[in-house]
């Protein structure tokens, strides 16, 4: 998995009061005002940082993909989580994958079959033994909403800010997570080896040791926008990332299926085609036998019939 780009998260000096900003992953920094040296830890769960909307009229941005004249149902800011965990995964594994024996025809410069098969040799044939030793990263989505593209939130050349409950609900409502962390990191943990293993899987004999090490969280909240809107006589479900406008998803949506098939027919024209129907059956029977007017008589109840609940 290819490691995302690093964002910057700021925080408060403990001595001066001043804003520090320190690119993720670092453990150490320096405040440029006080110049106080700061260690940053974290003793409980992961820190959790948020970014702030810079687009405050995600109406502007609808009009501006969709037309002056898109009907815009509702728009509303979430915040929605997603969580970065990288880990160092060691260990070891070993395999073996079985070749194919092929034989190929030998020919000369000219192209001339020298011989009917050349001496049989083996093709794809696979022994592994090594240790591992890999820093990996992967991005978790623990609101489950991949069908709105979270997934392609991107930290780059965002500012994120300490956790704050109550400046995120200033700007709109906010997704926690439904799990506790380590339950999401041990996720991560089996998503990191399985990127490790994944190669080896037509391998015919396969085994392994790995474990993750110095697992690494972070959980961002990334305010995004999800608007229904009207545009001509389509519906469109769209979300976009409320920091730089990013469109996450446009989908359209799907017409309700008609409960039933059936044709109903006002009751004037129903009644028009029996009464019409009743004048042919009794001018057939006036011209024709009486066998004859029974099954048109039938077959145009029947037909009657399937005009207003057939096909059902």
């Amino acid at each position: 998995m290819a490691k995302s780009t690093l964002a910057v998260i700021a925080f408060s000096c403990p001595n001066c009061g001043s804003e520090i900003d320190v690119t993720e992953g670092y453990t150490t920094t320096k405040c440029k005002f006080c110049n106080s040296s700061l260690l940053i830890t974290n003793k409980i769960g992961a820190p959790r940082v948020f970014a702030k909307p810079k687009i405050d009229k995600p109406k502007n941005i609808l009009r501006e993909r969709f037309g002056m004249n898109v009907d815009i149902i509702d728009v509303s800011l979430i915040y929605v989580p997603f969580i970065k965990v990288s880990s160092e995964i060691i260990g070891w594994l070993g395999g073996y994958k079985k070749g194919v024996i092929v034989q190929e025809p030998t020919y000369t410069d000219s192209g001339m079959n020298i011989d009917t098969m050349s001496t049989p040799r083996m093709v794809g044939e696979k022994r592994i033994k090594k240790r591992v030793r890999r820093i990996l990263e992967v991005k978790l989505d623990p609101s489950e909403f991949y069908r709105y593209g979270i997934h392609r939130v991107s930290t780059e050349g965002k500012k994120f800010e300490v956790y704050d409950d109550e400046a995120l609900h200033k700007y709109g409502n906010v997704f926690d997570l439904p799990l506790p962390i380590k339950e999401y990191m041990e996720k991560a943990s089996d998503m990191l080896i399985d990127e490790i293993i994944r190669d080896y899987r037509d391998f015919n004999e396969f085994e392994y040791y790995l474990r993750a090490i110095k697992k690494k969280a972070i959980i961002y909240f990334n305010p995004i926008y999800f608007a229904r809107v009207k545009s001509g006589q389509e519906f469109y479900t769209y979300s976009f990332d409320a920091v730089d406008g990013k469109a996450l998803v446009k989908d359209k949506t799907k017409k309700k299926k008609a409960e039933s098939k059936k044709v109903f027919l006002g009751l004037n024209a129903l009644y028009g085609i029996i009464g019409l129907s009743g004048i042919i059956v009794s001018l057939i029977s006036f011209l024709v036998d009486g066998v004859v007017a029974f099954v048109f008589a039938l077959f145009t109840g029947f037909f009657v019939w399937w005009l207003q609940y057939g096909d059902d």
